[in-house]
C-alpha cells in the first residue's frame, strides 16, 4: 500500500509538473490565443518603439520619418524636373532647329563669300579665240528666247565666261581686250556674236569694224535678223563696206513654227522683219546667207531651203552645239 502511495504520490506530482510546463504563459498585449507570428510582430514593434524613442532622446529623427521625408524628398525633384522638361519642350516647341555651329556658319560664309569676290572680280569676256577665229561679245541682250541657244544651258561657251557683269564695252575696252592677242594676223576673221544680238550696239560695231580692218581681218556679223525692228530705221546702209558677211538665223520656214522655238519679242513682226533685213542686205550689195540648225527635222530644213532659194539668199544648215 505504501509502495502504491509512493508511486501514486510521484505520478501525481509528475503529473502536477507536467500540467505546469504545458501551461502556456501569457503574451504581452495579447491573450493565450494569439498566433506567433502575430506576436514576433508585436515584439518587432515594440523594438521599433523602443529604438524610436532611444532616437529621439539622442535628438535623433526616427528613422521611419526620415525614410518618409526622403522619399517625399525624391518625389517632388522628380516632379520638378518632369515640370521642367516639358516647360522647356514646350518652350522649343515651334521653334526652329538649332542652326549650326558658329565655326561652321563662318566657314560657310566665308566660303561663300570667296565665292563671289571670285565672281566679282573676274573680268568680263568681250574677245574670245576659236580655231582661229576672233569672236566679239558686244552685249547679252537679245529680242529672241531660242530653246536651242547656247547661252541657255550654260554659263560658258568653250571655257570663255561670256554673261557681262559690268555693262556692256565701249570700243575703247574691246580695242584694250585684244591686245591681249597681240597683232591679230594669226587669225581668220572678226565675228560679231557672243551671248546676245550684236545690232543691239550697231555703233560700236561699226567703229570696231574699221579697227579690225586697219589689223587685216574680215568682219562678219552673226544676227536673228531683227536689227532693223531693235533700232527702229534701216541699220543696212550702215553695215555697207564696214560688215563683210552676215549671216542670218532663219531656224524655220513660216511664222507659225518659228515663233515656238524663237519667241521673238516682236512677234509676227519678228519673223516678217528678219525676211525683209535679208532683202534690204542683198539689194545693198552686202553679202548674206540664211542659216538654219539641223534639229528642226528634216521636213522643215526642206521647207527652209524652198523659202531660201525663193529669195535668192544662200542657206547654211549648220550641226547642234551639243557641247562646249
Amino acid at each position: 500500500m505504501e509502495e502504491n502511495k509512493i508511486i501514486n504520490g510521484t505520478n501525481k506530482e509528475q503529473g502536477e509538473n507536467i500540467g505546469r510546463k504545458r501551461r502556456k504563459k501569457p503574451r504581452p498585449n495579447g491573450g493565450e490565443g494569439q498566433s506567433h507570428k502575430q506576436a514576433a510582430s508585436q515584439d518587432q514593434n515594440q523594438n521599433q518603439g523602443k529604438a524610436q524613442q532611444k532616437q529621439k532622446q539622442n535628438g535623433q529623427k526616427p528613422q521611419q520619418k526620415q525614410n518618409g521625408q526622403k522619399q517625399e524628398k525624391q518625389e517632388k525633384q522628380s516632379a520638378q524636373n518632369n515640370a521642367n522638361g516639358q516647360g522647356k519642350k514646350n518652350k522649343n516647341k515651334g521653334q526652329p532647329q538649332k542652326q549650326q555651329p558658329q565655326k561652321n556658319q563662318n566657314a560657310n560664309k566665308n566660303q561663300q563669300s570667296a565665292k563671289v569676290t571670285k565672281e566679282e572680280n573676274r573680268k568680263d569676256t568681250y574677245l574670245y579665240v576659236i580655231d582661229g577665229t576672233l569672236y566679239v561679245n558686244l552685249t547679252n541682250k537679245c529680242s529672241n528666247a531660242c530653246d536651242f541657244c547656247v547661252r541657255n544651258e550654260r554659263t560658258s561657251y568653250y571655257g570663255h565666261y561670256l554673261w557681262l557683269r559690268h555693262g556692256d564695252p565701249t570700243v575703247e575696252k574691246v580695242v584694250q581686250a585684244s591686245k591681249q592677242f597681240g597683232d591679230l594676223s594669226f587669225l581668220k576673221e572678226a565675228v560679231f556674236c557672243g551671248f546676245g544680238e550684236p545690232t543691239y550696239k550697231v555703233a560700236e560695231m561699226i567703229a570696231l569694224c574699221d579697227f579690225f580692218h586697219e589689223k587685216g581681218l574680215k568682219t562678219r556679223l552673226n544676227t536673228n535678223g531683227q536689227g532693223n525692228l531693235i533700232n527702229k530705221r534701216d541699220i543696212v546702209p550702215d553695215l555697207k563696206g564696214k560688215i563683210d558677211f552676215v549671216n542670218i538665223s532663219l531656224n524655220a520656214s513660216c511664222y507659225e513654227k518659228y515663233q515656238p522655238i524663237c519667241r521673238s519679242q516682236f512677234r509676227e513682226s519678228g519673223f516678217e522683219g528678219m525676211i525683209e533685213f535679208a532683202k534690204l542686205c542683198r539689194c545693198n550689195g552686202v553679202q548674206c546667207r540664211f542659216s538654219i540648225v539641223d534639229c528642226i527635222g528634216e521636213a522643215e530644213v526642206e521647207a527652209c531651203k524652198r523659202l531660201a532659194d525663193s529669195l535668192k539668199i544662200p542657206l547654211y544648215v549648220r550641226s547642234y552645239i551639243t557641247d562646249s
